[in-house]
């Protein structure tokens, strides 16, 4: 059995179990056909470029169990199918897969636990400098767990900790193969642990926090990877009914590694949001940030990230529902970051989003959507592309 039929075995043997331990259920069930055209299917260079017109089939299926007065459960399927006519394969498939229980120990200790399964089937992407194109499946898992411990009305202590990894079916993209021309040892494990005191400073408006968050994030083979602690202090505020905004500053103790290669990384932390709703039909979000992350690139371990997002939605009428998101990200790679020969880049990625919908009756809508992304660099061995994609779509909410 293919791991695409095992995975969707797993998520109908979730579903059933769920259904009939559940004391009280609800189901949503979506779905999206959209036709459309992308004039950079594989992200190359523009002198590369590969564009198509696709059909895509996307099913959300949701639903929500409640087994008692302390325990529930949320779970989540999101299949896809896209079928591509100047492409190779032309058809490919994406299954995401998400479950939630939440369970109150006590009156003052909760349990969480979540688990987010994805599979990507996309053979033939061109993934490498040069448009190489590489088998780019992936099994990928992010496990995650959570107590919260109340002290007193005011008081909150939370400890976390998850474990990731993802695993790709080409063995030579996947696996560590030193001296190969090809990149490597993209398998990786990410173990991560946090904890956090909270205290309410004012009722139901201000609460402040301070808090340790770890990450190890290892590659496979001798490949390396990258350690970092992140003590931070940070606030929530209301500021009134319709604007609210958090913010965590702190300092992050990290150590990139590539080989028998080390250097040390560590850098300011920055997390902020804003969530600014004018009128009943209108919401602003922001967000800004800066940390070391996973890189984006198979040449490096890690990145040095400062990002900006924007999103705005509007609804025009009863009928009509506009949105957009902007999206800002300016990397950093160190040399010591990636294999030896490599030098200092910098990279810069915009994505600008628009889709609208229109709402024929209660289940059925029209949709429509357009979004362009440019990544720009200083480095020969990053990759710069422009992309347009523009689809027309019906949806039939159930």
């Amino acid at each position: 059995m293919n791991r695409i039929k095992c995975f969707t075995l797993v998520a109908l043997a979730l579903g059933s179990a769920t259904v009939f331990a559940a004391q009280d259920r609800s189901f949503n069930i979506q779905n999206t056909v959209r036709v459309g055209y992308d004039d950079n299917i594989y992200q190359t260079r523009d002198v590369n470029k590969q564009g198509t017109a696709f059909i895509a089939d996307i099913v959300n299926i949701s639903g929500e169990f409640v087994f008692s007065d302390r325990s529930e459960m949320e779970l989540y399927w999101q299949p896809e199918l896209r079928y591509r006519f100047d492409a190779d394969p032309e058809a490919i498939t994406y299954q995401d897969l998400y479950g939630r229980l939440s369970h109150a120990v006590s009156q003052r200790t909760f349990l969480e636990l979540s688990d987010r399964l994805r599979y990507q089937e996309k053979d033939g992407q061109s993934d490498l400098v040069g448009g190489d194109a590489v088998n780019q499946n992936f099994l990928e898992n992010d496990l995650m767990g959570s107590l919260g411990f109340t002290l007193s009305p005011k008081n909150q202590i939370k400890l976390g900790g998850g474990y990731e990894f993802r695993t790709w079916d080409d063995d030579g993209y996947g696996e560590w193969n030193p001296g190969t021309t090809t990149r490597s040892g993209n398998n990786y494990d990410q173990l991560k642990a946090d904890g956090s005191y909270v205290r309410e400073l004012k009722e139901d408006t201000t609460h402040a926090m301070v808090g340790v968050n770890y990450v190890n994030h290892e590659y496979d083979g001798a490949r390396g990877g990258f350690d970092s602690t992140t003590l931070y202090g940070g606030v929530d505020h209301a500021f009134n009914p319709k604007m609210s905004g958090t913010a965590q500053l702190g300092w992050s103790l990290s150590s990139v590694d590539w080989g028998e290669n080390s250097e040390d990384t560590s850098s300011p932390f920055l997390e902020t949001g804003l969530t600014y709703q004018p009128t009943d039909r209108t919401s602003i979000n922001g967000s800004l940030g800066y940390s070391l992350s996973q890189s984006q690139s198979s040449f490096y371990n890690a990145q040095e990230g400062f990002d900006v997002g924007l999103g705005v939605r509007h609804d025009l009428t009863g009928k009509i529902t506009l949105s957009g998101t902007l999206s800002y990200i300016f990397s950093m790679y160190d040399s010591a970051y990636g294999d030896l020969g490599l030098e200092d880049a910098e990279e810069n990625y915009l994505s600008l989003s628009l889709r609208g919908s229109y709402q024929i009756n209660r289940n059925n809508f029209i949709d429509i959507g357009y979004e362009i992304s440019q990544r720009d660099s200083d480095s020969p061995d990053l990759t710069e592309y422009t992309r347009s994609r523009v689809d027309i779509g019906w949806r039939l909410r159930l």
